[in-house]
């Protein structure tokens, strides 16, 4: 939001670049917002929109890196993982303490492929709960 643009509605600094992402400096005239409390305000806004239409990139995930801090879809992924976290954060602290206490001997561990296929399972299921969610 800038000053030519009345509360509630994105401003220039919100425009989408052809890149995808967010930038003020997309548009020549924006100006830097003076009041925090409403930058806050506006990039939590953005930030429970693209939540809510499942536009983010998973927490962690490279694309999710590569995203510059202010942008929502940021704040997106990790509102998620944060959900995803309280829904099933006794049950994964649970698991890994009990393998922590009785480790499997090596040759019994998981490889490299069972893993890839229990983090693509892992993808799939997350994005059948945002489609369900939409």
């Amino acid at each position: 939001m800038n000053a030519e643009t009345p509360r509630g509605q994105s401003g220039a600094f919100h425009e989408d670049s052809a890149a995808g992402g967010k930038s003020a400096a997309t548009v020549a005239h924006a100006r830097p917002e003076t009041e925090p409390e409403a930058v806050i305000a506006d990039y939590w806004q953005a930030a429970k929109a693209r939540y809510r239409r499942g536009d983010y990139p998973d927490y962690g995930s490279d694309d999710w890196k590569a995203l510059p801090l202010h942008d929502p879809r940021k704040m997106a992924g990790l509102v998620a993982f944060a959900q995803m976290w309280l829904r099933y954060g006794d049950e994964i602290a649970d698991d890994l303490n009990r393998q922590l206490r009785t480790p499997r001997e090596l040759v019994h561990r998981a490889t490299t492929e069972a893993c890839a296929k229990a983090w693509t399972g892992l993808l799939a299921q997350q994005e059948r709960r945002r489609k369900e969610a939409a």
